[in-house]
């Protein structure tokens, strides 16, 4: 038993010494994003840990989450760049239907990794609309040693559940753990607030997907009135979709032969910047780049069967 006592405090001292490290660089990044004017709100990390963890179980995370208010965007990337932060994929260089709602940037000197959100998962809103529902009034924490501004409960609460329909049950670890720790902890009244976010966004089906990973979430969910249904795209995510899934999903929501036809060509072409990301090795030479943009299309023949398959599970569920 003594044992167990010295590797739970080894543990926590290895989770806050490397917590410390991320929230140094959150910090960083959030002065530098103040002094511009720019607004942002801390999504995970120390957010869900000064929420749902205590000291002596300190919940461990490896990267900082931003949600950067829609308008700051454009300054938020100067001031990234200026810190030395380069992006995973160049957005703007990507069509708006295939843009994820975060984007990556790392610092190569030093590994320090920021995910910058314009929007949360499973979310149909606009980023506008979803901005104006969960960022006030702004929930304020010490994060290394600065004043870092973070979601209210509500929207913290439904944060945890949207990323739960995100990864799915058999994701496990801290998401599942989130997920267990908010329902035990937070009454009901907060997860109707909640509720009522998910309906200004438009994220009522992964929200309820997200609760129903759990049993209590099931129940919770229940008492809400909120849907069993979920659309195909919630469906495949939680299912922990395979490559080329989603595509199909994409193509289905066209809107004409021709919004179609351009999504296949973007999906067989796409953006270098994509390219790079896709296949690492491309981001070598130009060579490696063509070379990878020549297997793209066998890539994705070999993967449309098994996609196609889930992707009419998910829509016949």
């Amino acid at each position: 038993m003594a044992q167990t006592g010295r590797d739970a405090a080894h543990f926590a001292s290895r989770t806050v010494a490397a917590n410390l490290r991320v929230d140094a660089l959150t910090a960083e990044v959030a002065r530098a994003f103040a002094a511009e004017g720019i607004e942002c709100r801390l999504l995970k990390g120390a957010a869900v840990a000064a929420w749902l963890y205590s000291s002596e179980a300190p919940r461990s995370y490896s990267d900082s989450d931003l949600l950067v208010r829609p308008a700051d965007h454009h300054s938020a990337r100067a001031v990234l760049e200026r810190l030395g932060f380069v992006p995973e994929v160049e957005e703007a260089r990507m069509p708006h239907w295939w843009r994820e709602h975060a984007v990556g940037w790392l610092r190569p000197g030093d590994s320090a990794a920021v995910d910058i959100h314009r929007s949360l998962p499973g979310v149909a809103g606009g980023d506008e609309e979803l901005w104006d529902a969960v960022a006030s009034p702004p929930r304020l924490i010490t994060v290394g040693g600065a004043e870092v501004a973070t979601l209210p409960e509500p929207g913290l609460a439904l944060h945890v559940a949207l990323h739960a329909a995100q990864h799915g049950p058999d994701w496990g670890g801290a998401v599942t753990t989130d997920l267990e720790r908010a329902l035990a902890q937070t009454g009901d009244e907060t997860w109707r607030a909640a509720a009522d976010l998910a309906r200004r966004v438009d994220a009522v089906a992964a929200f309820a997907t997200g609760l129903r990973v759990s049993e209590q979430g099931r129940a919770l969910a229940d008492r809400l009135g909120l849907p069993h249904t979920r659309p195909a795209d919630v469906a495949l995510r939680l299912g922990g979709a395979p490559p080329v899934a989603l595509g199909f999903e994409q193509l289905a929501r066209a809107g004409s032969a021709g919004a179609r036809l351009r999504i296949l060509a973007r999906k067989f072409v796409p953006p270098p910047t994509f390219v790079r990301n896709w296949r690492p090795a491309a981001a070598r030479s130009r060579t490696h780049l063509i070379l990878a943009y020549l297997w793209r299309p066998l890539w994705l023949l070999g993967h449309a069967p098994a996609g196609l398959r889930a992707w009419l599970r998910a829509r016949r569920d």
